[in-house]
C-alpha cells in the first residue's frame, strides 16, 4: 500500500477512536410513543425525499431496509441508532413512507469481529434487503463488504477506518476523516494570514503517528507552511503532559496550535494553554466538541459551548448554525422533538438520520415495484448531491485511492464570543478531492 494511503487509513483510524469519546453513553434516549409535532416544517424532507405528506399506508408490504452497527461494546455508537430510528418513524408518519409503503429496518448488532460474519450472512440472506446502511464499524467491518459486495450495496453512515475506506460495493457520501484533515491543513495555508509556524500535538499511537506525520505534515508543507513540529502524547496525557508537549512543539511561539487527540486530550489542551497563558490560534478536528467539553467548561464557568475562539473541521454543514438549505435543520429538528433536546447529534445521529432520508429518496425515485439490489447501487453511484446535512456535489469513485469516497468537500467553522461563524461552510466548504487521490 502507498505510503500516503497508509498514512490517511491512519489518519481515520484515529478519528474513530475520538468518535467514541464522543458519542452517548445510550441509544435509549426519547420515548417510542413521540410523534413529530406540527411545528417540524416538513417542506424540506418533502422535497429532498420527493415523499407525500402524511403517513404510510400500513396495509401495504414493508420495505425493508438493512441496517449494521456496532453497540453495547468498546466503542459503541448508539447514537447512530437513535438517527436511523428517528428517520424510519419520521418517513413513515410525515412522508409517506418510501412510495407510500412503511420503512422497516432488519437490523444486526456488532459487538466484535466474529458478528461480521453473522451480520454480513443475515444481510446476503434476507431476500427482503435490497440495500444495506452501515452506522460505524470498529470491527467486523472486512467481512461484512466481501460478503455483500456485487450482491447488495452498502451505503457507510461517515468513513471510519480501513475496511470502509478500501470497501467495493460500498459508499460515502462524505470525505471522511482524511478530508476532514485535509481541509484543516488547507484552510490554515490559504486561509489563515501570517502563518509561518505551526505546532502540533498528537496522539501517540500508530494512528495519531501516521496521520500527522504522513498526512498532515506533508500537506501543510504542501500548502506553504514548512516550520511544522510534532509532538507526541500519551491517550491518557493531562494537563501538565501537554503544557510540557505544546512547549516542546514550540507552541509559546507558534501561530498555530493543532490539537490532534482526543475529546479528553482536547480538554487537557485547552486547560494547558489557560496554564502557560498563551493564546495562539487552535485548530482541531470537529471531534474537539461534545458534552464532555462543555461540561468541563462550565466547571470552570464559562457559559462556552466550546473553547473560544478554536477552529473546527467538519463535512462543511455547521450542526451548530443549522440551515435548511442543506437539511441540516430538519435532521436537528426532528431528532430534538424525537429523542429530547439533549440528543447527542454532535455524534453520528444525523449522518444516519440524513442517509435513511436519502435512501428513501433513491426508493421514490427507482419505485418500490422495481426496487433491486442494481437498481439501488445506479442510484448511488450516480449520485451527484447535494447530499443532505453535507456539503459539496457528489461523485462516487473519484478516488483512485479509496473507492469508497463518494464526498469531496469538507469545512471549517470558528467558535467565537458564544457565536459559531462559519469560515468555510457550505458553498465555501473546501475542495479536498485533490489531497484525497482524485484527479
Amino acid at each position: 500500500m502507498p505510503r500516503k494511503a497508509v498514512a490517511l487509513v491512519a489518519a481515520v483510524a484515529i478519528l474513530l477512536a475520538v468518535c467514541a469519546d464522543t458519542t452517548i453513553a445510550d441509544a435509549s434516549v426519547g420515548s417510542e410513543t413521540t410523534s413529530a409535532p406540527a411545528e417540524v416544517d416538513d417542506t424540506y424532507a418533502l422535497d429532498y425525499t420527493g415523499g407525500n405528506a402524511g403517513p404510510a399506508d400500513e396495509a401495504l408490504e414493508p420495505v425493508v431496509i438493512g441496517y449494521i452497527n456496532q453497540e453495547g461494546s468498546v466503542p459503541s455508537f448508539p447514537e447512530a441508532t437513535v438517527g436511523i430510528e428517528a428517520a424510519v418513524r419520521y418517513v413513515n408518519e410525515e412522508l409517506g413512507g418510501a412510495g407510500g409503503h412503511p420503512v422497516e429496518l432488519a437490523k444486526c448488532i456488532v459487538q466484535s469481529e466474529e458478528d461480521g460474519q453473522r451480520c454480513g450472512t443475515e444481510m446476503a440472506n434476507n431476500d427482503d434487503v435490497r440495500f444495506v446502511i452501515v452506522g460505524q464499524l470498529a470491527v467486523g467491518g472486512a467481512v461484512i463488504y466481501s460478503i455483500l459486495e456485487d450482491k447488495k450495496p452498502v451505503l457507510i453512515g461517515s468513513v471510519s477506518g480501513t475496511d470502509d475506506l478500501f470497501a467495493a460495493d460500498a459508499y460515502s457520501f462524505t470525505a471522511g476523516g482524511p478530508g476532514v484533515i485535509a481541509a484543516m491543513a488547507i484552510f490554515i495555508g490559504t486561509g489563515l494570514s501570517d502563518v509561518d509556524q505551526v505546532a502540533v500535538v498528537f496522539a501517540d499511537n500508530p494512528g495519531g503517528r501516521g496521520a500527522t506525520e504522513g498526512f498532515l505534515q506533508p500537506l501543510l508543507e504542501a500548502n506553504g507552511i514548512d516550520d511544522v513540529t510534532l509532538v507526541p502524547v500519551a491517550d491518557t496525557a493531562t494537563a501538565p503532559d501537554l503544557v510540557a508537549a505544546i512547549q516542546a512543539a514550540g507552541g509559546l511561539e507558534a501561530d498555530v496550535l493543532v490539537p490532534f487527540v482526543t475529546l479528553p486530550g482536547c480538554i487537557a489542551a485547552y486547560d494547558a494553554l489557560q496554564s502557560l497563558g498563551i493564546d495562539p490560534i487552535v485548530v482541531a478536528t470537529g471531534l474537539c466538541f461534545g458534552q464532555a467539553m462543555t461540561e468541563h467548561l462550565t466547571d470552570l464557568g464559562s457559559d462556552d459551548q466550546v473553547p473560544d475562539g478554536w477552529y473546527f473541521g467538519d463535512f462543511g454543514e455547521s450542526m451548530f448554525v443549522p440551515n435548511e438549505e442543506s437539511g441540516m435543520a430538519t435532521a436537528i429538528e426532528v431528532l430534538q422533538e424525537y429523542e429530547g433536546p439533549d440528543v447527542e447529534y454532535t455524534g453520528f445521529a444525523s449522518a444516519l438520520f440524513a442517509n435513511l432520508l436519502t435512501s428513501v429518496r433513491f426508493i421514490n425515485q427507482i419505485g418500490v415495484d422495481n426496487l433491486t439490489s442494481d437498481a439501488m447501487r445506479e442510484a448511488i453511484t450516480s449520485f451527484e448531491g447535494p447530499m443532505m446535512t453535507i456539503a459539496g456535489p457528489m461523485e462516487c469513485g473519484f478516488s483512485g485511492t479509496f473507492p469508497s469516497l463518494c464526498g469531496q468537500r469538507a469545512g471549517i467553522s470558528q467558535y467565537v464570543d458564544g457565536e459559531w461563524v462559519l469560515t468555510a461552510e457550505h458553498d465555501e466548504a473546501i475542495d479536498v478531492s485533490t489531497a484525497l487521490g482524485g484527479t
